[in-house]
């Protein structure tokens, strides 16, 4: 899965350098284009324009016989009736992009909902075991660099599974001296060395990687770097990156509402340059 997500990058090569908000409307441009390219090639297009046509025929039928309940029902199964099938044409072409198009807004969560750590702040560096190993208490050390500074001891415990196993969790609360790319090395047992980065810089240039881990499920969610591998003791590495609303244009909001909205407008505008019923 890491190396799905590597691939994924280079959809967001050519929006590096660009400021957060060009970049989302980048990204989503590009999106829209791609999913409307793939349902114009996957779905049957003549199909499609007849439902909705008839779709409007009978909605029109409606108001024409607004006196004559029998023909309103009937008007109103022919609706429904025509509308699945306008459902059944779309759904071919949405099973085809949906994958492809939730690699890419997992990546888009973790460039637009988080942002770096600002000098001063504090956060949290969560790992978690995948099981209880001997004297798992002192097992773990972390040599954060110079402009990382640990402000209190680290917290140990254990959380419970839904299957009711118990799982070791350390977790270590450091803050941010200055900006920059800051390393920190994590020792396991003295048979694992990890070496972690933190960003806090003033300009994100990249997605943010939140989690590290190496279950199929976790790096789907939370794209990693892969510095977890398969046989490792640590279940995941989690940074608390604080999260953030992205301002478009004077409208500061989770950018998943903006993705919408832009979609939805880049869609409509675009439909009569590609030719493509939806």
């Amino acid at each position: 899965m890491t190396q799905v997500h590597k691939i994924i990058e280079f959809f967001f090569l050519p929006i590096q350098d660009l400021a957060q908000v060009w970049g989302l409307v980048f990204a989503t441009l590009v999106l829209t284009i791609f999913a409307l390219l793939i349902y114009k090639y996957t779905s049957n297009q003549k199909e499609i324009k007849k439902a909705k046509e008839k779709i409007k025929a009978h909605f029109l039928e409606v108001f024409l016989f607004i006196d004559e309940p029998i023909l309103i029902i009937k008007a109103q199964v022919r609706i429904m009736v025509n509308g699945l099938k306008y459902l059944g044409y779309a759904l071919i072409p949405l099973l085809i992009m949906f994958l492809p198009v939730l690699l890419v807004l997992v990546n888009m969560e973790h460039r637009y909902h988080y942002r770096p750590f600002k000098p001063g702040e504090n956060f949290l560096l969560k790992v978690k075991l995948k099981k209880q190993i001997p004297n798992w208490q002192d097992a773990i050390f972390i040599q954060p660099s110079e402009e990382l500074r640990m402000t209190s001891p680290p917290l140990r415990f254990l959380y419970q599974e839904s299957k009711g196993e118990t799982y070791p969790e350390i977790d270590y609360r450091l803050q941010v001296i200055r900006e920059g790319a800051h390393p920190i090395i994590l020792r396991l047992a003295g048979k694992e060395k990890i070496k972690l980065t933190v960003l806090a810089e003033a300009q994100r240039a990249s997605r943010l990687v939140t989690v590290e881990g190496s279950g199929f499920s976790l790096n789907f969610w939370h794209p990693s770097s892969g510095l977890v591998p398969k046989q490792s003791l640590i279940h995941s590495i989690e940074i608390t990156y604080p999260k953030s609303e992205l301002n478009l244009f004077g409208w500061e909001s989770y950018w998943g509402w903006q993705f919408l909205v832009l979609m939805f407008i880049f869609a409509f505008a675009l439909k009569p340059v590609i030719r493509v019923e939806f």
